[in-house]
């Protein structure tokens, strides 16, 4: 509900939301599609960029991908004018 909210702010309007889901080198740990029903993210309005990256801080798995992400993301809506 928190996040929800959080993202109705009109100054995040069109922010990426990258989510690192940590610890998945834990047996029992919520796979990212788990996190993305629990935090409802398939209705959230759908002009937001979303994606949900599983890592694991101690060993650094996942988190190249997720910053790849949100840098792909945020560089292929800028728009630059001569």
């Amino acid at each position: 509900m928190e996040l929800d909210n959080l993202l109705k702010e009109e100054r995040l309007s069109g922010v990426s939301l990258l989510i690192l889901a940590n610890k998945q080198d834990i047996n029992g740990a919520l796979t990212p599609d788990e996190i993305a029903k629990v935090l409802n993210l398939d209705n959230m309005d759908r002009t937001r960029h979303w994606k949900i990256v599983g890592c694991s801080a101690y060993t650094g798995d996942g988190l190249l991908e997720g910053f790849d992400w949100l840098v792909q993301d945020i560089a292929s809506r800028i728009y630059v004018v001569d």
